[in-house]
């Protein structure tokens, strides 16, 4: 079982830490209820075992050989032979029948301890010297040792074929199921009764129950068996004493039968509560040794497994709920079951082959570990929700609370619930926020899951798409809107779609932006967040825009020229054409200004990987008239060699370039240097134009960008105040910065800082 995954070097989360205490736990409590199941085990007087046990024999009662039959002492042969004790020369009688009928053995549970009149023991001495086959009980008199017999009994059991003690063990409750095959004094120790008839029957004389060397006490037993009962709806085959004594049984019926003679008369003899008094009443004496002899004959004799077997059998069967409760924890009631059922069949299956395993000790070890696990695991799910839930009452609230006062003091259980309900009832809240947010979003917005079902779409979804949007799939609903066709055929994965602007089928024009939606501790996306921005007013916009420039740059550059070509021809003509010329060049410059601005705002950038060398040459030739025309020497630091590559639009880089070059010339005295300046570090190109000119006020630096701002150093000079607020326009289109470092009478320096080129 892997429970913690490879080793890496991570901290273990708070869940991980709770359930490695659980195992651990869970171990010291295997360690501590394995022994005492194994003490249970091996503990005789644990009381489930016995109705257990009574259970589990009426499962597989044991059927009745047919050699065995009573001869009983009912209330009708007391009737007619009158009241108990009857005279002993009676008994001779009946041996004497029974004998002529040449039975097995015949079983006397009638004890004979006490002399009665001479001549009717020896009559009946003679009669059990005759038949050869009679079994006499003993009596036990005391703690120690049997009954002595007066010398006039001697001959009795002297002519017995042989005699064995009739000694039955109730356990704790009062119930007769076990008894010894051996037991009496160490020196002295005598046969079951019905040992003794089973081992007339000829059948192999191994004495079943194990043997145990006597331990010095005055009273020795071994080979404990249990009573192999029949079913308590059934009875042994059965005749009256009377009516073999008066020759009414034939002697067919008698032949070659063990045959039991014993009183069950009420108020006669012995009776015990055995497992079949709840049915049948308490059981004759008689009918005890016929069950003891129906399993010996059976070879169905029940003998209890040692107890260190049990302890092993029971200890394993626990220790593997144990396992399996940490292994698969969400069947722990049908494994516990499972095992519980399976403990009891084992236990039926080993008493039908005449071993008892008592499943007491097992059953309740399993129960126990149930109960234990669901305890301990119960604990952990409290002490993880406690720290889930005070993490969760922490973090900052989207909405404010509803609180209401806890059910109870004092109840771990109850204030869990308390706060989950809490926890539950700020989920839906802020689930209601975020749908009533999406849908009061002024853009198409949807929300999918990672296969591209869509989960959630507000109402300018659903006006875009056109449809309904329930259990839809997010990329067949953008190829019916109009998204560019899909490579090969094959449908991407939602991040890998390409966010473009397009055209849908409505001749919209759509902007589609994608974002992952990730859980609170993780990267693996949960799902994803489109939205389609509908751009079609800012397409309008920009087309009238560029429409305006072509004006600007075309339709009214054309007359200008025109007039220019004329004040050529006719320049010398009258200073006023002069003045005109002067004016129309002005208009020319405004003009331009405003287009260049105009492309610097506009959204129609073209960028590509470029030299930065290059744009700063072809800024260059642009000036060096300028320049000549002025005195000014114009210095830079870059060569050929030089491989800077920035990601721009040319032609507007190239202007900014330009207008910061033009610049620091118009205000730069005859004679001085312009000078550039350019580096490269942590990504970044840095080009520095400084100037030696008369430099800018301190408080007109946060101005210097504006539109249409003129300064007081810039007097003199013609201009409108657009060129520096295009330069910055080009340069953070561009992602870079500029910046203006000067001091009056010190000269300028602007810094330009462009990312070097990534990826365009």
């Amino acid at each position: 079982m892997m429970l913690w995954g490879k080793a890496e070097k991570r901290q273990p989360t708070h869940a991980q830490r709770l359930f490695r205490g659980l195992v651990r736990e869970w171990l010291w409590i295997g360690l501590l209820l394995l022994p005492i199941t194994a003490y249970l085990s091996m503990s005789p007087g644990l009381a489930l075992n016995n109705p257990l046990y009574n259970s589990l024999r009426r499962v597989a009662p044991l059927p009745m050989d047919p050699r065995i039959l009573l001869v009983t002492i009912d209330d009708s042969s007391l009737k007619k032979l009158g009241q108990w004790p009857w005279p002993r020369s009676l008994h001779a009688d009946l041996i004497d029948r029974l004998s002529a009928a040449q039975p097995a053995a015949i079983l006397f549970d009638v004890i004979f301890s006490e002399p009665g009149d001479p001549t009717r023991d020896k009559r009946l001495a003679d009669a059990v010297c005759n038949a050869g086959n009679v079994l006499l009980p003993l009596a036990r008199d005391d703690s120690i040792s049997y009954g002595q017999s007066d010398a006039q009994m001697l001959p009795l059991l002297k002519c017995a074929k042989g005699v064995g003690h009739i000694n039955v063990e109730a356990d704790s409750d009062g119930v007769v199921r076990s008894l010894y095959l051996r037991e009496g004094p160490p020196d002295a120790m005598a046969p079951q009764l019905a040992w003794l008839a089973f081992a007339m029957s000829g059948q192999p004389s191994q004495m079943p129950g194990q043997s145990e060397q006597p331990n010095g006490q005055d009273w020795h037993r071994d080979h404990a068996v249990r009573i192999p009962f029949i079913d308590p709806d059934t009875h042994f085959s059965s005749v009256s004493y009377v009516s073999v004594l008066s020759g009414e049984i034939p002697p067919e019926q008698l032949r070659n039968r063990l045959i039991l003679v014993g009183a069950t008369a009420s108020g006669m003899g012995e009776r015990f509560v055995t497992p079949l008094s709840p049915l049948a009443g308490t059981t004759a004496g008689v009918e005890i040794q016929a069950n003891v002899l129906n399993g010996l004959l059976q070879g169905r004799s029940i003998v209890d497994l040692p107890r260190w077997l049990s302890a092993v059998m029971a200890t394993s069967w626990v220790a593997l709920l144990l396992g399996l409760l940490l292994y698969r924890a969400r069947y722990a009631l049908w494994m516990t079951m499972g095992c519980m059922i399976a403990a009891l069949v084992v236990s039926a299956l080993l008493l039908r082959l005449g071993h008892w395993w008592p499943p007491a000790a097992c059953l309740i070890g399993l129960l126990l570990s149930y109960l234990i696990w669901n305890w301990r695991r119960l604990s952990v799910i409290l002490a993880y929700f406690g720290w889930e839930l005070a993490r969760l009452d922490d973090e900052p609230k989207v909405l404010p609370e509803r609180r209401r006062a806890p059910a109870s003091n004092g109840d771990v259980l109850q204030d869990r619930i308390f706060a989950l309900e809490q926890a539950v009832s700020r989920t839906r809240d802020t689930r209601r926020f975020m749908a009533d947010g999406l849908e009061c979003l002024p853009v198409a917005t949807l929300i999918a899951d990672t296969q591209g079902n869509i989960l959630l779409a507000n109402r300018i979804a659903r006006d875009v798409f056109g449809n309904e949007l329930v259990s839809q799939n997010l990329l067949e609903q953008l190829v019916d809107l109009g998204y560019p066709p899909l490579h090969n055929g094959v449908r991407p994965a939602l991040s890998a779609l390409a966010l473009v602007e397009f055209r849908d089928i409505h001749q919209r024009s759509l902007r589609m932006e994608l974002a992952p939606l990730l859980p609170a501790e993780g990267d693996v996306a949960l799902g994803w967040l489109l939205s389609l921005t509908d751009l079609s007013k800012e397409r309008e916009a920009q087309q009238h825009r560029e429409t305006m420039l072509r004006f600007l740059s075309h339709d009214l550059r054309a007359p200008h020229s025109a007039i220019l070509a004329l004040l050529d021809v006719h320049n010398a003509e009258s200073p006023v054409f002069a003045l005109i010329e002067q004016q129309v060049r002005r208009a020319l410059s405004l003009t331009e200004s405003f287009v260049q601005l105009a492309k610097a705002e506009a959204d129609g950038y073209q960028f590509q990987p470029t030299l930065f060398a290059m744009l700063v040459m072809d800024a260059f030739d642009q000036v060096a008239l300028i320049a000549q025309l002025k005195g000014i020497h114009l210095v830079h630091d870059l060569d050929e060699a030089d491989e800077g590559m920035v990601c721009a639009d040319q032609s507007l880089l190239t202007r900014a370039l330009f207008n910061v070059l033009e610049n620091a010339i118009k205000y730069s005295p005859s004679g001085t240097t312009v000078r550039l300046r350019h580096g490269s570090a942590q990504g970044w190109l840095e080009c520095r134009i400084s100037d030696q000119g008369p430099g800018i006020a301190a408080k007109d630096l946060p101005e210097l960008f504006s539109q249409y701002k003129r300064f007081d150093s810039a007097q003199g000079s013609e201009g409108l105040g657009l060129g520096l607020t295009m330069v910055k326009a080009v340069v953070e289109r561009h992602g870079g910065r500029v910046e203006c470092e000067s001091a009056v009478g010190k000269g300028t320096t602007f810094s330009l800082q462009l990312p070097l080129l990534d990826d365009c």
